[in-house]
């Protein structure tokens, strides 16, 4: 009883703590930068490219230039045959901020597309972002393209959009997800649009495998006529209209993402139970936790939380398991149980992020192991925090919840910045 109450407790603060609640964007990110690849059949039997590029801030360099932060990039993106240049482009962008924690932000991006118009053929596809700060070169990774393919079926290659939100003003168009070239993991739900070359064709079937799992067929008769191109608009980038290119019909697949594990999603469509084609897809969550990211060090955190032989009984599986069993353990309590997501995991461990990042003292004790870092941890944000000194000289930190009418006082008695909770 008094743990399912600790989650009550949990869950609380958390709906209670969202206007404060905050990703931590200087917890280490380790991404690998990979470009998304959209094709675009043009009215005389050639293709259009388009090659997004998505660049966390904190991947990048910047430099002080007066009361704002410069970063300085190159994007340059080459397409072979057989091994064979067939063309090359590049531009140059710069990155203003004002505010020094944007540089170290990786929810704040540089993204943008270069445009290629290529006969239908095979290609590989490489891209090069170098920072003109530190000359220092980042390799994206390389993509495969089949346009053959994708003429001979009149299927192209899925778009992952967002119809619901940052509409660009002009004629409601979906922005474009581009996460380096994945779908991502997380709350929202987005939607897929799947471009089909016969504009006579009235429906599709959709076929996803999920890593080992797969969802039930979907027949897909929701769609609109359209020649499609990308546009910016906002420093974002959206799914558009432009009537030079050729007409498609463009089925939209709803109500999907949030079924999806991370890992592979296999996308298959189906023309008319002839026509067939298979996409590769991942399913990345890009701002997950850094404590997470291990399954064996995210079972030990359970910790602040739950008992030690709750915690060695998981511990005890395969450890090739070990990823389920801590998703089973936290299904217990999602609050949203017909998503994959589960909000209150990604809280507890962004919360041990933080108060390891932001409570340790100058002996190196973790800070999510101490006391101010287990009070974050299980009761989020304060609304305030106050220091002052003591009668004793000690400086004294004071903890506000308003909404849970609870304050918490931490003292630091040797001056080391381990704070001892003594009042609560």
């Amino acid at each position: 009883m008094k743990k399912y109450l600790l989650f009550i407790l949990l869950f609380n603060t958390f709906l209670f703590g969202q206007p404060g609640r905050h990703k931590h964007d200087d917890i280490p990110n380790f991404i690998k930068l990979e470009p998304t690849i959209i094709v675009i059949p043009t009215i005389d039997s050639t293709i259009t490219v388009f090659y997004l590029y998505h660049i966390p801030y904190d991947q990048l360099i910047f430099e002080k230039d007066g009361n704002s932060f410069v970063a300085s990039e190159r994007i340059l993106v080459e397409i072979q045959k057989d091994d064979d240049l067939v063309t090359r482009d590049f531009e140059d962008r710069k990155i203003v901020v004002d505010d020094f924690t944007l540089t170290q932000s990786r929810s704040a991006s540089l993204e943008g597309y270069m445009k290629f118009d290529l006969e239908t053929e095979e290609y590989t596809v490489k891209g090069t972002i170098s920072d003109l700060n530190s000359a220092k070169d980042i390799s994206l990774l390389p993509k495969k393209i089949d346009g053959t393919k994708s003429f001979k079926e009149g299927i192209f290659n899925p778009i992952v959009v967002d119809f619901l939100n940052g509409n660009c003003s002009e004629n409601n168009s979906p922005l474009v997800v581009n996460q380096n070239g994945s779908i991502p993991f997380g709350p929202q739900n987005y939607q897929l649009v799947i471009p089909i070359a016969d504009t006579t064709v009235e429906n599709i079937t959709v076929k996803i495998k999920n890593n080992d799992q797969e969802l039930p067929e979907e027949l897909i008769n929701k769609s609109y006529i359209s020649s499609i191109t990308l546009g910016d608009c906002d420093h974002a980038i959206f799914l558009q209209k432009d009537n030079q290119l050729r007409q498609t019909r463009n089925f939209v697949l709803k109500n999907f993402s949030y079924k999806l594990k991370e890992g592979i999603a296999r996308v298959t469509v189906t023309i008319d139970s002839v026509r067939e084609r298979e996409f590769s897809m991942a399913v990345t969550w890009f701002d997950k936790p850094f404590s997470l990211r291990n399954p064996e060090v995210a079972i030990e955190m359970l910790k602040y939380i739950e008992k030690d032989e709750v915690i060695s009984k998981l511990l005890d599986a395969d450890e090739e398991k070990y990823p389920e069993e801590l998703l089973q353990y936290w299904k217990q309590f999602d609050p949203t149980p017909q998503t994959e997501y589960n909000e209150l995991m990604d809280e507890y461990y962004s919360r041990i992020d933080y108060a390891t990042k932001e409570f340790s003292d100058i002996s190196r004790k973790p800070g999510a192991s101490t006391d101010r870092g287990k009070i974050y941890i299980k009761y989020g944000k304060p609304d305030k925090i106050e220091r002052a000194s003591n009668s004793l000289g000690y400086v004294v930190e004071t903890w506000t919840y308003n909404k849970l009418n609870q304050k918490f006082l931490f003292v630091d008695k040797q001056g080391t910045g381990n704070f001892i909770l003594v009042e609560e």
